[in-house]
């Protein structure tokens, strides 16, 4: 039964990341001038197909080969990437104006400061996530 509900799962969230792209391919199609904002935000939502896409994938690897799709492994593991990313997010909200001011000359406005934000914590939390993965825990 638990790989029947798996199953479901890996598939309502495969055609949910089917309608992000098809959407993000039907405006990116549309756009007539793409500026930077545009890019940070297309960038997240790339970032956060790829690391679904990639979850969904391990649950099915998993369930191929009789294992549950979530262990008590994969919790501590996602526990700790999520607090990694979480301090990210944080120090990233701290300095990068500072960054910016010291490199540019300028200062982020509130969306260019969360895109960057999601950005870097998106990041962390995948590298962290793989890393530790791979690492044991």
């Amino acid at each position: 039964m638990n790989t029947l509900n798996g199953k479901k799962g890996i598939l309502i969230g495969l055609i949910i990341a089917g309608i992000v792209i098809l959407t993000l391919v039907f405006y990116l199609l549309n756009i007539r001038t793409i500026e930077i904002g545009d890019i940070v935000g297309i960038g997240i939502i790339f970032m956060l197909v790829a690391f679904a896409i990639y979850t969904l994938w391990d649950k099915l690897r998993n369930i191929q080969k009789g294992l549950p799709t979530k262990d008590e492994r994969v919790s501590i593991i996602s526990y700790k990437a999520g607090y990694y990313g979480f301090i990210a997010a944080i120090w990233t909200v701290v300095f990068s104006n500072v960054v910016v001011d010291i490199l540019f000359s300028r200062e982020l406005t509130v969306s260019e400061l969360t895109g960057v934000t999601v950005i870097v914590s998106a990041l962390v939390f995948a590298i962290s996530y793989a890393y530790l993965y791979r690492k044991g825990t």
